[in-house]
């Protein structure tokens, strides 16, 4: 029972929408109902039954409606006044159409029930219902030819009366069906909406009190409206339909072009969508903080429309990582000192010289050289954060068609007088103590008691205020062993032979800082990866030998040979010819091999491949006066040989005077 009133009768509340639906539909049917006064009246004038009567039945029957129409403060109300004035319309048809179609008149009952479905309302439906029932019971008792033309048994008004019930039943169903699927229809959209309007509100909440910002743009880089707070907050708010790469303009031009060439491989979608969303610029430092950058496709199907952008503030983050990279260096500077005091003394004076012809203005191919060592040498002494800037400034340098200005050093020259504060407090002052190797001290002490000549001893202990090159071939052995585990060449055996050389530590610090590049080229370039060198029927993974030595002549001579594939002389010439070098004769292509911008690596890393590293070290060379020679057999390796003259070498220069 409930159930069933539940059903036909409908909730309280009227909503705009309804209100709005049932005013429209009400004026409607009022001017429906009004068209009948003429109507009615031809149809009784057709059957004589008195038009002038039936237009005053019809218009006393359209007083009700009217007045509802105009004074009801509820339209459902009216509706229902227009269900019932439907039925009465209905009766003075039937009345005044008699005839030999009366009984057809009936039909008219049934057409407006089921009109009446159209004011959503159950309620109009049963009024009508009831409003025709007492009419056939009431008329047909008092007047029977008024509802029928002929003698109806009550049987036949039982089955009009099942009719109408019938039809009454479907009708209420329609009406509540297009009353819960229509006409209530906004009040659940605006329940829904109200429902997400409350879940944005906590999303937006959410938003803007989480440390991370997130935007989204379309395939043509065009930012969504809605984004969280933290965006604004760190970068200030975008012009209005602006793309995100003229938005990243505003922070950084360079970052800004580098997101927008990524991004045009993004929608292209010629590679894997992972692959290019991994290659999007990532870090971007503003003012004094510093931003990660991710990128995720929205949704499953592809080509994605849009993309979510997440930028997260890392300040803390590199910070962190700062401080650890700050704590390794300076355990690495720490332990430099214990093992190569005199290495370390160089590197920091060489370094300091390297940044001031930096600032002032150095020659672009020169600026070249010098970061290139400069890198190599800080990899070398585990200073890694010089070596990361070096690696950024040959980026510029490698797009600048001119020298850098002295701006440009600035982020390298900071941390490097952060290291100097460390270098300085870990070398103290420098005292007169001299170092010396056991076996050099049993060396002496044997010339001593076998009897050598007071010149010859005088010459050994000069000698000792030289720097000995093991220390030096040390310190490149264990970086070539860290070098060839970073590219995945672990297993090379690095062999050295000082054979007892001292050099000049101030007269060639400049050269051991360039010979780092030959190391590097001859494990990035020369030895082959394992799997190569099985193939090629070699043993191991590979080995290098570097020795120092000093002729019959007193010339110094210095070696670096590697068992790997050998310099490519064909790749050389083709490097060579497109950069405008002689390439024809033997002579040519060793020249052009230590040319600056001749490499024969197929890419740049932050190991090798820049083709600047060779040209600094034939430089290096050749201010000592010595000679670079090549010895190269392809799929067998390469030796580099450096020859300097006595003059420029340790025993000539220590031989004793006329005097001694």
């Amino acid at each position: 029972m409930n159930k069933g009133l539940q059903f036909l009768v409908l909730p309280s509340e009227v909503t705009d929408f309804e209100r709005g639906y049932l005013a429209r539909v009400n004026r409607v049917a009022l001017v429906f109902f009004a068209l009948h006064v003429p109507a009615f009246m031809v149809i009784a004038w057709v059957n004589g039954t008195g038009p002038g009567l039936a237009g005053v039945l019809t218009a006393a029957a359209m007083i009700g409606p009217a007045l509802a129409h105009r004074a009801a403060q509820n339209p459902r109300f009216t509706s229902v006044i227009f269900g019932v004035t439907a039925m009465f319309m209905g009766g003075i048809l039937v009345h005044f159409g008699q005839g030999p179609v009366q009984i057809e008149m009936h039909f008219y009952f049934f057409a407006l029930i089921a009109m009446c479905a159209v004011f959503g309302n159950p309620l109009v439906i049963v009024a009508a219902a009831l409003t025709v029932a007492a009419h056939h019971l009431l008329v047909w008792l008092v007047l029977p030819q008024s509802v029928f033309n002929y003698e109806a048994q009550w049987w036949v008004v039982a089955v009009h009366a099942a009719f109408v019930v019938l039809e009454s039943a479907a009708a209420c169903f329609i009406s509540r069906s297009f009353f819960d699927n229509v006409i209530r229809l906004e009040r659940i959209v605006r329940a829904r909406t109200a429902e997400l309007d409350n879940k944005n509100r906590d999303m937006r909440l959410l938003l803007d009190n989480v440390r991370q910002g997130f935007l989204t743009l379309n395939r043509a880089g065009v930012i969504a409206a809605e984004r969280s707070a933290a965006v604004d907050s760190w970068f200030g708010a975008p012009a209005p339909s602006a793309t995100w790469f003229e938005y990243l303009a505003t922070l950084s031009p360079s970052f800004a072009e580098n997101t927008e060439v990524s991004w045009s491989e993004v929608v292209e979608g010629v590679m894997p969508l992972e692959v290019t969303l991994e290659q999007m610029p990532a870090r971007l430092r503003w003012r004094d903080a510093h931003y990660r950058f991710e990128y995720r496709p929205i949704g499953a199907s592809e080509p994605h429309e849009h993309y979510l952008v997440i930028v997260t503030d890392v300040t803390m983050e590199v910070a962190r990582e700062r401080g650890e990279v700050e704590r390794r260096e300076a355990m690495a500077l720490f332990e430099r000192v214990l093992v190569d005091r005199t290495g370390l003394e160089g590197f920091f004076e060489e370094t300091t010289q390297t940044l001031r012809l930096l600032q002032s203005g150095a020659e672009t191919d020169t600026a070249r050289r010098l970061v290139h060592t400069l890198k190599g040498n800080a990899g070398l002494f585990g200073l890694f954060s010089v070596a990361e800037c070096c690696h950024r400034l040959e980026d510029e340098l490698s797009e600048s068609a001119g020298a850098l200005p002295a701006a440009a050093f600035a982020d390298l020259q900071v941390r490097w007088n952060e290291l100097t504060g460390e270098i300085a407090k870990l070398l103290g002052a420098r005292s007169d103590m001299l170092e010396i190797e056991a076996r050099e001290y049993v060396g002496l002490e044997a010339a001593a008691r076998a009897g050598e000549s007071a010149p010859a001893l005088l010459r050994r202990i000069r000698r000792l205020k030289l720097e000995s090159t093991a220390k030096r071939l040390g310190h490149f052995q264990e970086r070539a062993l860290k070098i060839a585990d970073r590219l995945g060449k672990g297993g090379v055996r690095v062999e050295v032979e000082d054979n007892a050389v001292r050099l000049d530590h101030a007269r060639w610090a400049g050269f051991w800082n360039a010979f780092v590049h030959a190391v590097r080229n001859a494990l990035d370039h020369g030895i082959e990866p394992l799997a190569d060198r099985q193939a090629r029927g070699k043993e191991g993974a590979g080995a290098l030998a570097l020795r120092t030595y000093e002729d019959d002549s007193g010339r110094v001579v210095i070696e670096i040979q590697d068992d790997g594939r050998g310099v490519d002389w064909q790749s050389v010439a083709a490097r060579a010819a497109a950069a405008g070098l002689p390439h024809r004769t033997s002579a040519d292509l060793e020249q052009a091999l230590f040319s600056d911008g001749v490499s024969t690596a197929l890419s740049v890393t932050d190991v090798s491949g820049r083709g600047v590293g060779m040209g600094a070290l034939l430089a290096a060379t050749e201010e000592l006066g010595g000679q670079l020679d090549v010895r190269s057999t392809w799929g067998k390796g390469t030796t580099l040989r450096f020859v300097f003259p006595p003059t420029s070498a340790s025993a000539k220069s220590l031989r004793p005077t006329a005097a001694e």
